[in-house]
């Protein structure tokens, strides 16, 4: 009998604690977006901690009140991947065409910014922990670490949808 009440005040407590999380939440994604896009994924590529397959999704770049830039992205198909990255240093872009620019390696992305000329912006993502650039090395046949360099850039064009 007590088992069963401690369970319930348990039960209780965490449904409170979960809608004031949820609460929470959902009031820091509500930023107001400075840029909003579609683009198509051709191979698998890493963003941050997540891993998106290839296809179609959706981003959104804004600013929350304290100041971190987040790039919202999520998948349009059912079932797809979505969630938030944080970018880092944010700086002005010199690039004509919006798009993700991502490092190449085999059939995988791993995306290191998103140049956004219809603001007037690039955002900066760090390579995720773990991912290592490497380039053979034809003399010693083997390959060679890079510090931070990259093989292959590719350059994935995004649609800017104006508000």
């Amino acid at each position: 009998m007590k088992t069963i009440r401690s369970l319930m005040t348990l039960a209780g407590l965490s449904l409170v604690l979960f809608a004031l999380g949820a609460t929470g939440a959902r009031g820091q994604i509500a930023y107001p977006a400075r840029f909003a896009g579609t683009f198509t994924l051709p191979f698998e590529a890493q963003w941050g901690t997540m891993t998106l397959p290839a296809g179609d999704y959706t981003l959104q770049y804004g600013t929350l009140d304290n100041g971190h830039r987040l790039v919202l992205v999520q998948g349009t198909a059912k079932g797809s991947p979505h969630g938030m990255i944080q970018a880092g240093p944010v700086g002005e872009t010199s690039a004509s065409k919006n798009a993700i620019v991502c490092v190449r390696e085999g059939n995988a992305l791993i995306v290191r910014a998103l140049e956004m000329p219809a603001i007037g912006e690039s955002a900066r993502f760090n390579q995720p922990g773990g991912v290592k650039l490497v380039a053979h090395n034809g003399k010693h046949n083997g390959y060679t670490q890079f510090a931070d360099a990259a093989m292959l850039i590719q350059r994935i064009p995004v649609t800017f949808n104006a508000k």
